[in-house]
């Protein structure tokens, strides 16, 4: 499940997988934009079915956040 996320997370930042680690803030990455938050958001839904208000999006930091929610599911 973590690759499967870095690989979708990789692709919406157009950014080598292996730039990408779990303790990054994923936010402070260059690639990084509200149309890639809105990509993210939207990956989430569409990959893991885990439907995500925005509001509760902003309390996400790090890409191991991403990678706990998705595992939580």
């Amino acid at each position: 499940m973590e690759e499967k996320l870095i690989m979708s997370l990789a692709e919406a930042l157009e950014m080598p997988i292996k730039e990408i680690k779990p303790e990054d803030y994923f936010r402070d990455y260059e690639a990084y934009s509200s149309l890639t938050e809105l990509s993210v958001l939207a990956m989430l839904d569409s990959e893991f079915g885990i439907e995500v208000e925005m509001k509760d999006f902003n309390n996400f930091k790090t890409v191991r956040d991403l990678i706990n929610l998705v595992s939580s599911k």
